[in-house]
């Protein structure tokens, strides 16, 4: 009898515009997230090498939550990704009642 692949259908994806080179996935998981020297962004490296422990600390690590983790399609990490700048994604959320009454 042969194990399931625990990394099989898993993806992880980076989002450039959510890394802020802070490099606490590189202190968690050494060698398997590293920082590009131009962009000072997070890149995932040997990746084949990698545990799926190494992967999950990695982004767990992120205190910008810019490394999304996807199995088959689903997004398994982080749960919920909240905007980060900007107006909430139905847009009036952020509007206090003190704001919407006339005088």
């Amino acid at each position: 009898m042969c194990e399931a692949d625990p990394k099989r259908g898993l993806k992880v994806i980076i989002d450039p515009r959510r890394c802020i080179a802070n490099a606490k996935c590189t202190t968690v998981a050494p060698g398997i997230y590293v920082l590009d020297e131009e962009t000072g962004v997070a890149v995932l490296e040997n990746e084949d090498q990698a545990t799926v422990e190494q992967l999950f600390a990695g982004a767990r690590a992120c205190p910008t939550q810019a490394i999304i983790i996807e199995q088959f399609g689903r997004r398994v990490f982080p749960r919920i990704l909240p905007p980060m700048f900007g107006e909430s994604e139905d847009g009036d959320a952020t509007k206090s009642a003190s704001d919407s009454t006339e005088e």
